[in-house]
């Protein structure tokens, strides 16, 4: 296993001050490049990505996810005492993240002005939900809410054409994984030149980056998008769904031959890419009645034969008894100490997730607050004045 002070971010001090997904993915990404991420988090409920969906404990799926390989100090900013501590460690970190609503961090001190007085070479991301300025600048927002917003919907939509949200938190992990490469970046340039600075980002940003490509599809052709080819789609089995993507010419060649639709090489509404785009109504009306006639297995094994893009629509439970899934080992299953052997993914140039390595352990809330503390010079009285008096929470009492 690859030693920590070997990890690109060994050495490298992270203070997350964000909640949620956004930002505490960032961070994760950093925590699993081996950066010390300190996750400050409210006392008792913790950071809201623990309440997010059914929870057991202090943990939910995506707090798992988030807050991997970080330290947690539980410490209220409600209080002076709780405000001083995290500025104390603010003065000491080389990133800073916050996901605060617009100007709403000033209070305690904590924004880029006050922090880099004291931390001149300090990397601070911001992230909002609709950025620093304009007329929604502090309006409050969610994934959801961006799905929406964006134009994520409304090029996602079901059979009754009403526009529809992809049920997994997409704005949020994106916005994230845009972030940590932000910050990579800037850590980069602060190693190289000697300076830190300040990013700032937004949900609205992130999404908008995220469909880039469909932006611009729709800018040139209008709302009336074509599709990029055909045939190309979802269809229907005889046991489930299917993805077929038979688009190039020698590709729908094969398909027609394989089907027995001969007929369809000669068919001037289906001789070239263009045609098939024009009157791919007919040409869908006419494959997919076939592609229910047998199961989606026996389409796969069929569509290898030719050579041919194609997928079974599988669900999360198919995956992790996929034999190619299990090759690649593109999931590791872990044990976590509140939900038990739980699915991890393996990720780009990450040590992959293990039962028992710090960098898989996802922390409760208030897990490393006497340690931290202790670092900062707290003795063990000076902790349990703040512990009593509600400045600070330790997990385990």
């Amino acid at each position: 296993m690859e030693q920590e002070n070997d990890l690109p971010f060994a050495g490298v001090k992270v203070l997350d001050l964000s909640q949620g997904v956004a930002g505490p993915y960032c961070a994760m990404h950093l925590a699993r490049n081996g950066a010390d991420v300190i996750k400050v988090e409210p006392p008792g409920s913790g950071c809201w990505s623990r309440q997010l969906g059914k929870w057991t404990g202090d943990h939910t799926a995506h707090s798992v996810i988030v807050n991997r390989a970080k330290r947690s100090l539980a410490v209220d900013l409600k209080t002076t005492e709780g405000v001083a501590i995290v500025q104390q460690l603010a003065r000491g970190c080389d990133v800073l993240i916050q996901n605060f609503r617009v100007g709403k961090i000033d209070k305690f001190a904590l924004d880029y002005e006050n922090v880099r007085k004291s931390n001149p070479e300090v990397i601070y991301l911001a992230i909002t939900g609709f950025g620093p300025r304009g007329p929604r600048c502090d309006d409050p927002a969610t994934d959801s809410v961006m799905q929406a917003y964006t134009g994520m919907m409304s090029i996602n939509r079901g059979p009754t054409g009403i526009p529809q949200r992809i049920e997994m938190l997409a704005i949020d992990f994106a916005t994230g994984l845009y972030a940590s490469q932000a910050v990579a970046a800037a850590l980069y340039k602060k190693a190289t030149k000697g300076r830190g600075g300040y990013i700032e980002t937004s949900l609205l940003e992130s999404s908008l980056a995220l469909q880039e490509g469909a932006m611009m599809e729709q800018h040139l052709q209008g709302a009336a998008t074509e599709p990029i080819g055909m045939p190309v789609g979802m269809f229907k089995t005889k046991d489930g769904y299917m993805s077929v993507n038979a688009r190039r010419d020698a590709h729908f060649q094969r398909l027609a031959k394989l089907l027995g639709k001969d007929e369809w090489l000669d068919d001037p509404r289906f001789a070239d890419a263009r045609s098939r785009v024009k009157h791919r109504a007919e040409l869908m009306a006419e494959l997919r009645p076939i592609l229910e006639t047998k199961t989606s297995d026996e389409w796969i094994e069929l569509f290898s034969s030719i050579d041919i893009l194609k997928a079974k629509v599988n669900t999360y439970k198919d995956l992790f008894a996929d034999p190619q899934v299990q090759a690649v080992d593109a999931v590791r299953w872990v044990e976590n100490d509140t939900l038990g052997r739980v699915p991890m993914s393996s990720i780009c140039g990450q040590r992959p997730p293990a039962t028992g390595d710090r960098l898989t352990h996802s922390p409760h809330v208030g897990e490393h607050t006497r340690e931290i503390l202790g670092e900062l010079g707290y003795c063990a009285r000076d902790i349990e004045k703040l512990t009593t008096a509600g400045v600070v929470s330790c997990y385990g009492g």
